[in-house]
């Protein structure tokens, strides 16, 4: 009954995904050198393959992370001989409970819900790259709060108890001098639901991307308390990854290595041009100023998947920050070669090359 439901939805969302991405027209990319490939035509010969993506948020956010949207924007993916639906669903939760049922094939999510059920053995899962290097969280606040000891007896929004930004924000604040047992820590939801209940004077600080920060900046009342930069050098991560069942790694290898290049393509021209990224977020997120969205494309300067975002050496670290979570207490402790696959993206990179200078894949690509 469940799998019945999760297929309705996933349709239902298919349809509107067409409708609202397919008449998208086809931006040509003034990425130079390395980038250049993606300026290539659709391979006539080639047979179209199908793929579901599944996505936990919406709208696109405006971070590293629009990669997914903005390819099938763009015509990344059908260049790459690919018919991508992009699902979007409410919560990481649901996209996990489609990939369970077959009903998604890869899905979006976070990197500690790929160790976590792979290491629990509730789900095994395979991360195949990110599209997005680092994690961009900030805390926010309200304006009358003037330093980080201001925070003591204050409300704090968070997904919930013991959730990643929970454990993120409180290693943030020990290495601030602040300790979290001061706060009064509040189960409120997404960062987008987070955001709304600062704005409305329900909580008195949060956690949320840059992305969501960019759409609440405005607003009076509130302000940065801490800012992304700062945030990311107490907690160092990969947060999302896009992840598989190994059965579908076994079964869609060409798809997946198809949609691998087609995300690196579409990073490495984002990354070497400002105006290509800020025109297909602009349409995308008509909600957005334009200013701002040229105010971000700066800070994601080395953020961008350009050869997959999948060197082992980082996904060993993130998974030793993992472990040290709460969320990981009796959890078996496993190696990336038990949860990471860089079949795809080396075969990728072995056709399109490696793009020099950033995003180190730490290994040689034969």
């Amino acid at each position: 009954m469940f799998r019945r439901a999760i297929s309705l939805s996933v349709s239902l969302v298919v349809l509107l995904s067409v409708g609202a991405c397919g008449a998208a027209p086809v931006a040509t990319s003034s990425a130079p050198s390395a980038a250049a490939v993606t300026a290539s035509p659709v391979a006539t010969q080639r047979p179209l393959l199908t793929l579901r993506v599944g996505l936990g948020s919406t709208p696109a956010p405006a971070l590293p992370n629009s990669v997914l949207w903005l390819a099938k924007d763009l015509g990344y993916y059908e260049r790459e001989g690919l018919d991508v639906s992009l699902i979007e669903l409410n919560g990481t939760p649901a996209v996990i409970a489609a990939m369970r049922s077959g009903d998604l094939d890869v899905g979006n999510i976070a990197t500690s819900d790929v160790l976590n059920l792979t290491a629990s053995k509730t789900l095994e899962l395979r991360a195949i790259h990110s599209p997005d290097s680092r994690q961009y969280f900030m805390v926010v606040t309200k304006d009358t709060i003037g330093t980080v000891a201001d925070l003591k007896g204050r409300s704090f929004g968070i997904a919930r108890v013991g959730s990643l930004d929970h454990t993120m924000t409180s290693l943030v604040l020990k290495a601030k001098g602040f300790d979290p047992a001061d706060l009064k820590f509040v189960g409120a939801g997404d960062p987008s639901a987070r955001a709304q209940a600062l704005v409305a004077g329900r909580l008195d600080a949060t956690a949320v991307s840059l992305g969501t920060w960019v759409s609440i900046q405005k607003e009076k009342g509130i302000k940065a308390l801490i800012d992304s930069n700062e945030y990311y050098a107490a907690a160092p991560i990969i947060v999302k990854v896009n992840a598989v069942t190994p059965k579908v790694a076994a079964e869609k290898a060409e798809q997946l290595k198809r949609f691998s290049a087609a995300v690196m393509k579409a990073s490495r021209a984002f990354a070497a041009d400002q105006k290509t990224w800020v025109d297909a977020m602009a349409k995308r997120r008509t909600d957005l100023a334009r200013v701002d969205l040229e105010g971000l494309w700066p800070q994601f300067s080395a953020s961008w998947a350009s050869n997959g975002i999948l060197n082992l050496d980082q996904y060993a670290k993130t998974a030793d920050f993992l472990y040290s979570t709460d969320d990981f207490k009796g959890i078996a402790k496993i190696g990336p070669a038990d949860w990471v696959d860089t079949r795809f993206v080396d075969a990728a990179l072995k056709e399109i090359g490696v793009a020099a200078g950033v995003d180190d894949p730490g290994r040689p690509i034969r």
